[in-house]
């Protein structure tokens, strides 16, 4: 545990309109106890009507649990990923004074509003042509309301990080060899999941997904365009590709300024054009685009695949969506693997879909990484299913940089 005495971790969810706790004494983990509260108000970005509510609910909290209230307890705050900025800069390898100055330019050149922010850096990387700076943000007023409003419940907050990077905190409090490890470690839940890459115990990056382990124990494939609605921005891209090559393929060339279709003059109204006995008319050359010829569609492999006829078939091509997700992250946020290759994902879920893995590590020379269970297995349900809650009672232990 954080602390030798009562300890409290306090978990934002405005999506599920819910308040979160995760409360010990001590180092014993049998005095681990989870509790939420809800509340009736929608705010995405936590406003002053959330932050009545979030008075309320930690009032309701302390009441009930005076002995985790006072200087002596220890309390920290989780915020959704969402409400934290992540980021990395590459600054010219020189002197340490002029790369620290070059470092504070990119941030007031990137962050207009960085006098509003409250931010923590830290040089991750440095060699002979740049040192690599990472960087999380967030809102100064943000943490100022929710500090008060905890005060004013007597839950005097020791610091504030996000989902995330307490959920790096809790594998690495929970398995000790990711400490030394750059991986990816994936927490899905029953309605959601989170994607966080980790170096050497350091969380750089996140990634949230709005579906959990319940698709896992569907009795049919799930098809992922009805798990959340993402082809909006998919219609937008084939919309802006169709116009474009209506545009580009105009079957008949423009008229040139006074004649028409045909090349001939056009009379104005009132006026007689004079009779020429040499007139040609002219013909306007036509410029005509021919659709180049069609090739047969070839289908991606996920299209060939065999429709499964067993559950655990089944189970493993909905797996296979996180999996994607998992590889996706990786190839394309080239910053964070600059840093350091991730060499394996780092599994939470529920121990009934475990044989997932082998059929997973099949396709390893391919997908270039492995999956594996955290390795929590002996550890109590209310860990399990809260990986990032009892990993913001270590927080000030393993994450420096996420803390604010």
């Amino acid at each position: 545990m954080a602390r030798s005495g009562y300890a409290t971790v306090i978990s934002l969810r405005p999506d599920e309109q819910e308040i979160q706790f995760f409360s010990g004494a001590g180092r014993d983990k049998s005095t681990l106890r989870f509790d939420s509260k809800t509340y009736k108000v929608k705010s995405y970005w936590l406003g002053d009507d959330f932050m009545k509510e979030f008075s309320r609910c930690l009032t309701e909290y302390a009441n009930a649990n005076p002995a985790y209230t006072g200087k002596s307890a220890y309390v920290s705050i989780l915020l959704p990923n969402r409400l934290v900025s992540t980021t990395s800069f590459n600054i010219p390898g020189l002197n340490k004074k002029t790369t620290l100055n070059l470092f504070n330019v990119a941030m007031e050149s990137n962050y207009s509003n960085l006098a509003d922010l409250k931010y923590n850096n830290l040089m991750v990387k440095q060699n002979k042509q740049y040192a690599t700076f990472c960087v999380a943000l967030v809102r100064q007023k943000l943490q100022q309301d929710l500090y008060a409003a905890a005060g004013g419940a007597n839950l005097l907050a020791n610091l504030m990080t996000y989902d995330s990077a307490a959920s790096g905190c809790g594998a690495v409090a929970l398995n000790s060899k990711i400490a030394n490890e750059t991986c990816i470690f994936m927490d899905i839940k029953e309605s959601r999941a989170t994607i966080t890459y980790m170096t050497k115990g350091l969380v750089l990056g996140c990634m949230d997904l709005p579906f959990g382990w319940s698709i896992l124990r569907q009795t049919k494939p799930v098809a992922e365009n009805m798990l959340f609605s993402h082809d909006v921005a998919e219609l937008a891209v084939i919309n802006a590709k169709e116009k474009a090559k209506a545009k580009a393929l105009t079957m008949m060339g423009e008229m040139a300024p006074g004649e028409d279709e045909y090349g001939f003059p056009v009379e104005e109204e009132g006026e007689m054009m004079p009779q020429d006995p040499n007139f040609q008319p002219k013909v306007q050359a036509q410029t005509v685009k021919t659709l180049p010829k069609k090739t047969a569609r070839v289908l991606p492999k996920w299209m060939q695949r065999p429709i499964p006829d067993t559950q655990e078939g089944v189970v493993y091509e909905n797996f296979r969506i996180f999996q994607k997700y998992a590889l996706e992250f990786i190839r394309a946020n080239l910053r964070l693997t600059t840093i350091a290759e991730p060499t394996c994902v780092y599994v939470n879920m529920p121990d009934e879909f475990d044989f997932v893995y082998e059929l997973v590590n099949a396709e390893a020379d391919e997908n270039k990484i492995k999956f594996a269970d955290l390795g929590i297995k002996k550890e109590k349900a209310v860990i399990k299913e809260h990986v990032e809650l009892y990993g913001g009672l270590f927080a000030d232990q393993f994450g420096s940089l996420n803390n604010f």
